[in-house]
């Protein structure tokens, strides 16, 4: 049910601006549609909350969302611990719509051929423009002849709060509307507001509330907020606790407030600097971000257009900051982690639950966020996994009965309830993931508190789920290569993941809990874990069994971890094994079912770990070609954000790699590791290594003209040295 209001406002136009690479725009409204919402809406948020903007010329359509709007629960099953079991899918429930804020606008002429707009997403601001000159034809009548209309929207994390202000040169009328998307009746809240609340059938209470006012009697300022019940803390995760409405208007300067949340975006932005563009075209400076998306999918060159490869440059840049700009807008400390599609959703029945998947994508999502200088916002994955585990626990038990710590379904929700098939490798991955933090950030106080306790409960489980193999060494047992198949006994991803995890727990064991006996159980435990293989045409096995087939356009590389994200194989430590996976990524295709949002970062941060910077060049432009859309999300399809986080993973991966030690313990820093030749210049500032060094540096004719590397270093790992 809508409720509306009514109000006259007048404003003038200011303009705003970004450097190139730093701006996503468009020339053209966005229509209505879910399609569109995907392709062509632009987001903003603030960790917790979220919108999707469409920027329309005479109806702006604000699509919100609140990270703990959740359908489901905990879930659990008592199924048994079949590898294929799905019993708890269907009750696993989804990320929710909240609803709808609405502006329509009376008092502007239509849209005609002569209308001057531009709709952009400022990504070093965090502000979303629309910009619109009217320029009409000979005879147009008054009042409307000239008039400009100008917004900005952001939503700040400061404040807790998505901001909006609308102005034009002459007097306008607009009717505010607000509703949710769950049915609920919207009240008018005095002269200038509305507010609505709801109760989920899992007892999720949630409520939203809209304010408006004159600022100075010429702007038309709009705020929204949005919250629910739930309690990360809580062992019942706030299902039927009061969700209490929002009581006063919420009132502010928004110059100010715009002013705190620039500041405060900032600070997490402006900590990495990106030059990889290269020189444009005057012609090339007009065309908006989907016709430039367009221009390098065409594969050709246009009279007066920069080069395939410079356009692409230019694009991946573009790409690499939305992806910044996407993690700081979808994951802040004391919110839930970025989900499958982030913070936004505009259905109540999305694509796999929009949920939290444990065999690629959460931990995709979280792949630069250290290297790329964005430390903090681990926290909400590392915080949110141990409130996950006391329901994981209970699963694990139900299912395993007298097993110890968790193990993950593939698909959770933000109770920690699981779906569809268990992911024994899921809980291990995190877990390694949470240790490798530790090696950038060196906090001893994180790895005692955050890290051990997700490490001894991934390593409780699955050192009880091994089986001895006909050689006599460990396998882990019902594995599925995920998401490859077939289901059998010690498939690569699974043994990889198990030696980087029992590694991790001997590491972080020996510093934070010594005395433990796991730690001696995961060292001896390690030398006799099954190891990689290299099969009959060269490749590194997926399988125990030599099946691979050559030419397969299966999506997942899974048996690839070992190189990336893990690291337990090198070019440099284990030549052999990095050639037979350079065989086995180069046998796999990239047609079909290979064309992922996700597959593409993943490739390239793989063929950077092998040293081959053309090949993760071209992986790079499959991403860009295949699947982002105009506005520069990426879609599986339909849009997942995996692959925007996981393409910032994939370019510092290029550029700066830190997995390595020398023989005395050094960090081994390499530079330029995989660049191509497309990048022959640029310049980084920023970019996190191992051992917490900051790196910058710039680079000519693809080599290092100069380098600083600053912060850094302890007792554990004294010192670094530097190759390129």
């Amino acid at each position: 049910m809508n409720h509306v209001a009514y109000l006259v406002a007048a404003a003038f136009c200011l303009a705003s601006s970004a450097d190139a690479g730093e701006m996503i725009f468009s020339y053209s409204q966005a229509p209505e549609g879910q399609d569109a919402w995907q392709s062509e809406r632009l987001p903003i948020g603030n960790g917790r909350m979220g919108a999707m903007l469409s920027g329309g010329l005479l109806r702006e359509s604000v699509q919100f969302n609140v990270d703990s709007l959740w359908t489901g629960h905990w879930n659990l099953s008592g199924a048994t611990g079949a590898v294929e079991s799905a019993a708890t899918d269907a009750t696993v429930g989804d990320f929710q719509n909240f609803g709808e804020l609405t502006v329509e606008f009376d008092g502007v002429d239509p849209v005609d051929e002569n209308s001057g707009y531009v709709r952009c997403l400022d990504l070093a601001n965090a502000l979303h423009v629309v910009k619109i000159d009217r320029i009409p034809p000979e005879g147009y009548a008054a009042p409307y002849a000239g008039s400009i209309i100008y917004r900005e929207a952001f939503a700040s994390a400061p404040a807790d709060v998505l901001a909006f202000r609308f102005r034009a040169q002459k007097p306008f009328s607009a009717k505010i509307s607000l509703c949710g998307a769950h049915g609920e009746p919207v009240q008018q809240v005095g002269e200038s507001s509305l507010a609505f609340r709801g109760t989920l059938p899992n007892g999720l209470a949630y409520a939203a509330r809209a304010d408006w006012k004159m600022d100075g009697s010429t702007n038309l300022v709009v705020y929204l907020r949005a919250k629910t019940g739930y309690d990360l803390h809580r062992a019942d995760f706030g299902l039927g606790r009061p969700c209490e409405p929002y009581a006063e208007p919420f009132t502010a300067d928004f110059d100010e407030l715009k002013a705190a949340h620039i500041a405060d975006y900032r600070r997490f932005y402006d900590r990495v600097r990106l030059r990889i563009a290269r020189p444009g075209t005057k012609q090339w400076s007009d065309v908006p971000t989907g016709g430039r998306l367009a221009y390098v999918r065409r594969g050709a060159h246009t009279p007066g257009m920069p080069s395939q490869d410079d356009a692409l440059a230019d694009l991946v840049e573009t790409q690499f900051n939305f992806g910044r700009y996407l993690l700081i807008s979808s994951s802040r400390p004391g919110t839930l982690p970025a989900n499958l599609q982030g913070l936004w959703c505009a259905t109540n029945k999305p694509a796999w639950h929009s949920d939290y998947h444990t065999n690629i994508n959460l931990q995709m999502n979280y792949w630069a966020v250290d290297v790329a200088n964005l430390s903090e916002l681990w926290r909400p994955v590392v915080d949110w996994l141990l409130a996950a585990n006391r329901t994981a626990a209970k699963e694990t038990a139900l299912a395993f009965p007298g097993s110890k710590g968790v193990a993950y379904r593939t698909s959770l929700n933000a109770f920690g309830g699981g779906g569809w098939r268990w992911n024994f490798a899921g809980a291990p991955w995190m877990a390694v993931m949470a240790c490798d933090h530790y090696r950038f950030t060196r906090d001893k106080g994180y790895l005692r508190e955050k890290a051990w306790p997700l490490l001894k409960d991934a390593a409780q489980f699955i050192m009880t789920h091994l089986v001895e193999g006909p050689e006599g060494t460990l396998l882990v047992k019902d594995g599925w290569s995920p998401e490859h198949g077939p289901v059998a006994d010690g498939v690569m991803h699974d043994q990889q993941i198990m030696a980087e995890l029992l590694g991790a727990v001997t590491e972080a064991g020996a510093i934070v809990a010594p005395d433990d006996p796991l730690v001696k159980l995961a060292a001896d435990t390690l030398p006799r874990l099954g190891g990689n293989k290299i099969g009959r045409w060269g490749q590194l096995q997926e399988w125990q069994k030599d099946i691979d087939v050559n030419g397969d356009d299966h999506r997942h590389t899974s048996h690839l971890f070992a190189v990336y994200p893990g690291s337990t194989i090198t070019r440099a430590g284990t030549p052999e094994l990095a050639a037979a996976a350079a065989v086995s990524l180069a046998g796999r295709a990239t047609t079909k079912d290979s064309r992922r949002s996700w597959t593409w970062p993943w490739r390239a941060a793989l063929w950077a770990r092998l040293g081959d910077g053309e090949r993760a060049w071209r992986m790079l432009a499959g991403l860009e070609r295949c699947n982002t859309l105009p506005n520069m999300f990426a879609t599986h399809p339909p849009f997942q954000i995996d692959g925007n986080l996981g393409m910032v993973a994939a370019v510092c991966e290029m550029l700066v790699q830190s997995h390595e030690t020398t023989p005395d313990g050094k960090v081994l820093i390499r530079l330029l590791p995989a660049v191509p030749k497309a990048w022959r210049n640029g310049s980084v500032k920023g970019l996190r290594a191992r051992g917490g060094y900051t790196v910058d540096f710039s680079w000519s004719d693809g080599r290092v003209d100069w380098y600083s590397i600053s912060g850094g270093g302890d007792a554990a790992r004294e010192g670094y040295k530097v190759v390129q």
